[in-house]
């Protein structure tokens, strides 16, 4: 073990490089060409064969020739709309505001050393590095223009990996992201929940009219929208905190012009939630209100929903696991352990039916999602990271992967890969209220 932590040391350095400078070249999910391209230079280079995966994604894997389990090293790359932020691009808006580049540069860093430091020698299995596109669930139109088109078959990089069998031979998953607590207070976080989430569009369409001479000839979807969101308001003091709920939205469009009644408006907006049973429950009263704005004002209404991401749930076993390696790195006291957060990744997809950890890593500063976020501390970004996930493969690898399979064996899956496909199928429909026909 010695050795790969001085490859560690060695190479950590040009990966920070590389990592920040993904960070001053953001690109949003599907659209990470650049980003792409630096890291599977890293990879040329070090004379690793790799793969294409869901469009943007890579997947390279490391194999010891002897038998044992493959232990699945997940990083992200892309970006996330952030108006304001210094290295924001021009038109979207896309600014590494999540620490997703820092993600890449861990993780690429440990698989470097891997291979440079030969550790897979004196272990079994496998390791694979999955560079996974499109975590941010934004930027829609554009996601469902490449479904339409054939390139993809869902909106999140780590769905169209489940479906196209990326994950398969997959035993165990090690991820990281930058963490959501007081960053001066802890320096990891450990075994926390996430929401999952819904995706709805609600589309109200009315009619148009002269706003100044004649608006009573309109019907006003404006108007519409203004009471829908109100009545989702007034919905959440039935929202129970246990279910950790959050409903959130956005106008996407508010009319076609000052002069005219507006014709057309759109609210774009996810139903939060800690369970499955309540993100399902408040989706059906969120539903409710958006058909009593439509109602009352006398608009047509559409509903889109798509399905966003699972509550993520940490293996304990493997949580367990990496903790331990984790304290060789800082004091019991600056790790948080068992928080629940109220955000949503794809990872909570993969918890599902892997043995998943998520390992919150310290060393930013700013708001997540603000203008100001950004590195602050290299070494508990990155470096610190490296080390502990390196200690980690090589116990999960030792002794004909005794670990891993023990982990492995007392994980319950929560659901097969084909049930869970056909879960998200059954989630992403539309449905049409048509004024006349709708009756509440």
């Amino acid at each position: 073990m010695k050795s790969v932590h001085e490859k560690l040391n060695e190479i950590l350095p040009r990966m920070i490089e590389m990592s920040e400078d993904i960070y001053r070249h953001p690109e949003l999910g599907f659209k990470e060409f650049r980003s792409r391209g630096k890291a599977i230079e890293a990879l040329d280079k070090a004379g690793i064969p790799h793969q294409d995966a869901a469009y943007t994604g890579i997947t390279a894997c490391l194999d010891s020739g002897k038998p044992g389990p493959n232990i699945g090293l997940i990083a992200e790359f892309d970006a996330v709309p952030t108006l304001g932020h210094p290295y924001a691009n021009e038109g979207d808006y896309a600014a590494h505001t999540c620490g997703h580049y820092a993600q890449l540069g861990v993780m690429m860093s440990l698989f470097l050393a891997i291979k440079e430091s030969g550790m897979l020698e004196d272990l079994c299995g496998k390791v694979t590095l999955l560079v996974t596109p499109g975590e941010e669930f934004c930027d829609m139109d554009y996601r469902k223009s490449l479904i339409a088109e054939g390139k993809l078959h869902h909106p999140s990089g780590k769905q169209e990996m489940i479906a196209t069998g990326v994950f398969d031979d997959i035993d165990i998953m090690l991820s990281c992201h930058a963490m959501g607590l007081d960053m001066t207070r802890y320096h990891a976080e450990i075994g926390a929940g996430l929401n999952g989430f819904i995706q709805k569009r609600a589309i109200f369409t009315g009619k148009a009219a002269h706003a100044g001479a004649n608006p009573e000839d309109g019907i006003n979807a404006l108007n519409a929208a203004n009471l829908a969101m109100t009545g989702i308001n007034f919905l959440r003091e039935t929202f129970r905190a246990d279910d950790a709920i959050r409903v959130h939205f956005i106008m996407q469009e508010g009319g076609q012009t000052v002069n005219t009644i507006p014709s057309r408006t759109q609210l774009e907006m996810y139903v939060r939630a800690k369970t499955v049973k309540a993100i399902l429950e408040t989706n059906r009263k969120v539903d409710r209100a958006l058909r009593a704005g439509a109602f009352a004002i006398g608009c047509d209404l559409e509903i889109q929903d798509t399905p966003g991401y699972f509550p993520l749930h940490q293996d304990e076993n493997l949580t367990e696991l990496v903790k331990k390696h984790i304290l060789d790195y800082m004091e019991p006291k600056l790790i948080a352990q068992g928080t629940h957060g109220f955000a949503s990744g794809d990872m909570g997809d993969i918890s599902l039916m892997w043995p998943t950890v998520e390992i919150g890593v310290a060393g930013f500063s700013g708001s997540t999602h603000g203008k100001d976020f950004k590195t602050a501390d290299p070494e508990q970004a990155y470096c610190v990271p490296a080390h502990y996930f390196a200690d980690t493969v090589e116990e999960l690898l030792a002794d004909n992967g005794a670990a891993a399979w023990k982990i492995k064996e007392a994980f319950q899956p929560v659901m097969s890969r084909k049930d869970y496909l056909d879960t998200l199928d059954s989630l992403n429909k539309s449905t049409i209220y048509k004024k006349e026909n709708d009756v509440l």
